[in-house]
């Protein structure tokens, strides 16, 4: 079932990317219908019409190759101007009013950002749509000679631009709700973690303890601390430390199993969370990870870099002033460097 969804996320992240040709594309192949009908049916305005349409298509598509919001635009005048003409041409018995109705829609997911004018673009295509059909309904369709010529096929037809309308529009309904909770879910993920490591942040943990109504037993914070991080990053650069930085958290990552939470604290300074846990049993899962982290070398521009971490731990309860379990994990810490660091001190 969780391959099944990755494909399907992955599918829908695949067209939300391209959704610009693949549009001008369905532009197309729609164009491309109906002027096969047209011309089995014997209208040569509309089948030239339509030929026109598929030319302007092919032009972005192929030799332009340009797939831009300003393609789009030029591809949203085209379909009004499209209407218009089939629908002054057939009258509103084939529907092709509603492409505007829909494009209306439409535009304001295919034109993000463009001018910042979307709403013009669908207020004018309401507006347009308005007026066509007044004048349609007061004045008559001028050729209503061309309309005679296709009534055999007027339900098919309109059935087929309801259906082909209502399709552009639940389909970018969709990819927008989509793209705003892809949206939604990354604003999140930034706001509660380091950017760096990929660790919590301190926000995070700030309202995990406050809202952790969930704990029955004592809790215990370890604050960590990289020794000598400065001369890491005066020895061997910037890029250097960061790099330890995010190796040693991803040992802070594999530490945190089950429900706790390995936290960048900041700067150096990392935190592990270990909710119903005595001070003992996180102190073997964090004697662990010192030794880890002693044990490992990273390899960065040609160099060797090992590193030691220092830290404390100390244990709070629930209701408590979580901040002074944090405060006395600091003092452990600030033990553990007084008596010669690489230790974890309770």
């Amino acid at each position: 079932m969780e391959i099944i969804k990755v494909k399907f996320i992955n599918g829908i992240t695949w067209i939300t990317n391209r959704r610009n040709p693949l549009f001008l594309i369905a532009c197309l192949l729609i164009h491309a219908v109906y002027a096969v009908v047209f011309h089995m049916i014997g209208i040569g305005f509309l089948t030239a019409l339509n030929i026109c349409s598929c030319c302007f298509y092919f032009f972005y598509l192929f030799i332009l190759q340009d797939a831009s919001e300003k393609s789009m635009l030029s591809a949203y005048f085209e379909i009004l101007s499209f209407s218009v003409l089939n629908e002054l041409a057939l009258g509103p018995e084939y529907g092709f009013f509603l492409y505007i109705f829909g494009m209306s829609a439409t535009i304001y997911y295919m034109l993000p950002s463009y001018m910042n004018k979307r709403f013009f673009y669908q207020s004018f295509g309401i507006a347009l749509v308005m007026c066509l059909e007044a004048v349609v309904k007061l004045a008559g369709v001028p050729f209503p000679w061309i309309g005679e010529m296709a009534a055999a096929y007027q339900p098919a037809i309109f059935l087929a631009n309801i259906g082909i309308t209502a399709s552009v529009m639940l389909a970018s309904a969709f990819l927008y709700s989509q793209e705003i909770e892809t949206v939604w879910d990354s604003l999140n993920y930034k706001i509660n973690h380091d950017t760096l490591t990929g660790l919590y942040n301190r926000r995070y943990l700030e309202h995990r303890i406050r809202h952790m109504d969930h704990l029955q037993d004592e809790f215990t914070i370890t604050m960590v601390d990289i020794d000598f991080f400065k001369k890491v990053n005066d020895t061997y650069g910037h890029d250097a430390g960061d790099e330890v930085l995010v190796k040693v958290a991803a040992c802070l990552m594999e530490a945190a199993t089950d429900d706790r939470l390995a936290v960048r604290w900041g700067g150096e300074e990392f935190i592990l969370f270990f909710p119903n846990t005595k001070c003992e049993q996180a102190y073997t899962t964090v004697e662990n990870l010192r030794k880890q982290v002693e044990n490992m070398i990273i390899s960065t521009e040609g160099q060797e870099i090992r590193v030691t971490i220092t830290g404390g731990i100390a244990e709070g309860f629930p209701g408590g002033n979580y901040e002074n379990v944090v405060k006395s994990a600091d003092d452990n810490l600030y033990i553990g460097k007084q008596n010669g660091r690489n230790q974890i001190v309770m």
